[in-house]
């Protein structure tokens, strides 16, 4: 099973929308934040090149230097835990592949970043998500629900609270 960065962030943010998600369940087509996120994506840092694939991973932009760089843009800063993680999985996948990075997560509306190193402590909790993604995703239902403060933005709510 290939895990990919949103099934991180999804993993950390909440395990049943994970498994929405991994078993393809798609409720986004509307959403506004998705959307907003798409041109905030789209419109952020427009002379960088975007979207720079590595192995089975994809970041939004990545500086290269003496030591690399992977930038991560996100709308807001709501969610910064399970990004962090996303972010955290990028750096590990990159060290996999030879490619030592540190990340940055950039927050344009906010004018906010943040610098994360990926240390053998978030390398190991991550080795630890993965095979727990691959666990939860393989299961017949979803996990059971668990009320979040950030459950009413959620694109899955509807189908969680009724």
């Amino acid at each position: 099973m290939r895990v990919t960065g949103v099934m991180v962030q999804y993993y950390v943010a909440c395990k049943r929308e994970l498994w929405f998600f991994a078993n393809q369940i798609n409720m986004n087509y509307d959403n506004d934040d998705i959307s907003i996120g798409r041109h905030i994506h789209e419109k952020s840092f427009s002379r960088e090149k975007k979207n720079v694939n590595l192995g089975d991973v994809s970041f939004d932009f990545v500086k290269t230097g003496e030591k690399n760089t992977i930038f991560e843009i996100k709308k807001s800063s709501k969610l910064e835990e399970p990004v962090r993680y996303q972010l955290y999985y990028y750096l590990w996948n990159a060290k996999k592949l030879g490619k030592e990075a540190d990340g940055v997560l950039v927050y344009p509306k906010e004018k906010k970043r943040e610098k994360l190193t990926l240390t053998p402590e978030k390398e190991h909790e991550i080795e630890h998500i993965i095979k727990d993604i691959e666990k939860i995703v393989s299961q017949p239902l979803p996990p059971p629900v668990v009320i979040k403060p950030y459950c009413k933005r959620c694109t899955y709510y509807e189908l969680c609270m009724v």
